[in-house]
């Protein structure tokens, strides 16, 4: 009994000629029975697989490796799902590891509009994207915030790698804290610019960075009433020994996480080859910002 073996078919003229061949050779033949004309299969041994071809010249024998058998097949199915699972264990991993920092900060609240304001004062209590976060740096951001004109309550609140600003205001807020313009989040391409009042600064179509002034008010109004549709991209890079399905789904997930809105387009590419593969993921998301609305 062979525990780990091989499936091989051989095509020749004379194929009783060929398991006489490999007797003579001293690989064994398990199993051997004709398949059709010319043809004849039968198992041998793992270790002897390569034998066959140098057994066999390629001018006078077709020889085909049908798949493993026994063991040897066992072995390759349990190899395949230890990939799987060590993948799938990565990305359970990274994921818990995600959620450890803060990666995406949104503002909630009828205060919200201070979040030009509260992204410094987060940031000098310690509190930022891609930095990892702690009860004591919270609780001074909650003081710093909650010190803000006119705000009668502040919360922080991360639920994974999102990080929720709750502001509240009592009353109306002073006009000399409202938004006198739009300013881009983050680098883009405009898809849509829809502005009741003031006066638009970039036009459809055009590419912008963060932080560029998209529109503003016009002289003698109060405050610019202006939303905005950014097509924003996100890109993650990954490397890998082996080419497979797994890895590009786990690279993909990166590239969804940084995503600060509605994807619209994703796409994985791979190069390179002999066991170094870049897998490079790019989604396109849309994320829209507004002022006076």
């Amino acid at each position: 009994m062979i525990f780990f073996s091989h499936i091989v078919e051989i095509e020749t003229f004379a194929p009783a000629l060929a398991l006489t061949r490999l007797a003579r050779a001293g690989v064994c033949a398990y199993r051997a029975e004709k398949t059709g004309a010319g043809k004849i299969r039968f198992r041998v041994k793992s270790k002897d697989l390569r034998k066959i071809f140098a057994i066999f010249p390629r001018s006078c024998y077709t020889v085909n490796v049908i798949g493993p058998a026994g063991l040897s097949r066992a072995a390759l199915w349990i190899g395949k799902r230890a990939a799987l699972a060590a993948a799938a264990a990565a990305f359970v991993l990274l994921s818990f590891l995600a959620d450890l920092f803060v990666l995406r900060v949104r503002f909630e609240g009828s205060g919200s509009y201070y979040a030009a304001q509260a992204l410094p004062l987060l940031r000098e209590a310690g509190v930022y994207p891609f930095r990892l976060y702690g009860r004591e740096s919270a609780a001074r951001a909650e003081r710093a915030l909650a010190a803000l004109p006119s705000v009668s309550f502040c919360a922080l609140q991360k639920e994974g790698p999102v990080l929720t600003v709750t502001l509240e205001v009592s009353g109306q807020a002073p006009p000399s804290v409202r938004e006198e313009a739009l300013v881009s989040p983050a680098d883009g391409v405009v898809e849509s610019l829809t502005v009741l009042r003031g006066r638009a600064l970039v036009a459809e179509g055009e590419a912008v960075r963060a932080g560029q002034v998209l529109a503003a008010g016009e002289e003698g109004a109060a405050y610019p009433v202006v939303r905005c549709a950014l097509l924003c991209e996100s890109v993650a890079v990954s490397e890998c020994a082996e080419k497979g399905e797994e890895e590009e789904a786990r690279v993909l997930a990166l590239a969804l996480l940084g995503a600060e809105g509605e994807p619209v387009r994703q796409e994985v590419f791979v190069s390179g080859g002999a066991g170094k593969y870049v897998y490079r993921a790019e989604v396109t998301y849309r994320r829209l910002c507004s002022v006076g609305f």
